[in-house]
């Protein structure tokens, strides 16, 4: 009996130890305040790029005034019809030439405590788009001398903007990370992970509008130049000290 009761104490004895040193090799982790509340900082970036526009998109009316609608709309189709083939002579394909609007109205004035009719006025507005923005002086003449009296304007954009903006989010970014590396070294910290990154509205892609008609048609020989324009990036993110 004495025996039996020796054994079991030994036993006991060997499977304290056992969980002892287990315990020691394998300490349980106990999160730090610090970890579950990590210390950031919060940093924004800007990033920008210069690129040429390579696209125009310019916008004519023909306008017409005649005592009846169907004169009206009969002498604008004739006018129209001599830009769109002036247009065609200097090479620019009927598929980059499109109407952007269309309208027939009576003008009404008031007189002696009266509505007068008036005349029937036609608008016929098309836009032209041009992949050679070098031509855009050309067009213009081109289609004032045919007849446009209106030039409503001139948009200069970007074709393909993608590479620009992709180097212009990077440039942000880095911009973000050397101001973060800068403030955690003064602080006596290192910069850690990223928690986050939230795009900012930029500017792309690159669009830059002209709209003086009577400018344009009081020249002899238009010249337009598309110049560069920037596409930005804005970037806020928020970094870990350590």
């Amino acid at each position: 009996m004495k025996k039996t009761k020796i054994y079991i104490l030994a036993a006991f004895i060997s499977l304290i130890c056992t969980t002892s040193v287990f315990a020691q090799k394998h300490p349980q982790k106990h999160p730090h305040p610090q970890d579950e509340n990590p210390r950031t900082i919060s940093v924004t970036g800007s990033g920008s790029v210069k690129v040429p526009a390579d696209m125009a998109k310019l916008t004519f009316s023909v306008q017409t005034k005649e005592t009846t609608a169907l004169a009206s709309v009969q002498n604008n189709a004739a006018k129209m019809n001599k830009v769109y083939e002036a247009l065609k002579k200097i090479g620019i394909s009927e598929d980059n030439i499109s109407t952007a609007n269309y309208s027939l109205y009576q003008e009404n004035y008031w007189k002696d405590g009266k509505d007068i009719p008036g005349l029937y006025v036609t608008s016929n507005n098309i836009t032209v788009i041009l992949e050679d923005v070098e031509k855009s002086g050309l067009v213009i003449d081109t289609a004032i001398s045919a007849g446009v009296n209106q030039m409503n304007g001139i948009s200069f954009l970007v074709k393909d903007s993608k590479a620009a903006v992709e180097q212009a989010r990077r440039l942000a970014f880095q911009q973000a990370k050397e101001k973060a590396e800068l403030f955690a070294e003064e602080a006596g910290c290192k910069l850690g992970k990223v928690i986050s990154i939230m795009e900012n509205s930029g500017s792309y892609p690159v669009v830059r509008e002209y709209a003086d008609s009577a400018k344009m048609m009081a020249t002899n020989s238009t010249t337009i130049s598309a110049g560069q324009d920037s596409i930005t990036a804005n970037v806020s993110v928020v970094f870990e000290l350590r």
